[in-house]
């Protein structure tokens, strides 16, 4: 499993849960990944999921989500809760998803991160640190309040900025 696949694997996992996702043997795909920490972060979390029943999932999810404002999954709802800032905002995001043909098959804005995360796993290497940097400190402040609440969700905020802050660390390197 390649850096992008499992980018593509945290965007799916961080989606409200379905049925669909509960029948795929999670722990099968994520075996042969070479990476120790980012294993364990996201085998953390699998194991919370093959856990608990759908019902349970979709539980945990909303009542992490949706009814708490720090720990939304929207990259600008806590830095830009001016709506005409936010708007210009998501508007640019949404035309560098457009500039580069991704196209959005969902009623999401354009900052949800599990959105973000798809076109991440897809997007050219510039364009994938670009935004990887200027939505960083979302990610990470989402992780953080993810992580006082003890959410099994953090394991997977904290695979994502492993695995992107490593790709972007090769890619200098080179």
């Amino acid at each position: 499993m390649d850096k992008r696949e499992i980018i593509k694997l945290i965007s799916l996992l961080l989606q409200y849960p379905e049925k669909e996702l509960t029948e795929i043997n999670l722990q099968k795909i994520i075996q042969d990944i070479p990476d120790t920490e980012l294993y364990e972060k996201l085998n953390l979390f699998i194991n919370y999921f093959s856990q608990h029943s759908l019902d349970e999932l979709k539980e945990n999810y909303v009542h992490t989500f949706d009814f708490n404002e720090k720990t939304n999954l929207y990259l600008t709802y806590t830095k830009l809760k001016d709506e005409k800032e936010r708007g210009q905002t998501l508007v640019e995001l949404k035309q560098i998803y457009e500039n580069e043909g991704f196209i959005i098959n969902s009623n999401e804005l354009p900052d949800y991160l599990p959105l973000f995360l798809e076109f991440i796993s897809q997007a050219k290497e510039s364009i994938m640190i670009e935004l990887f940097n200027r939505y960083k400190s979302a990610i990470e402040e989402t992780r953080n309040f993810l992580k006082e609440i003890n959410s099994p969700y953090a394991f997977l905020l904290e695979a994502s900025l492993l695995i992107i802050n490593k790709f972007i660390t090769e890619k200098v390197v080179l």
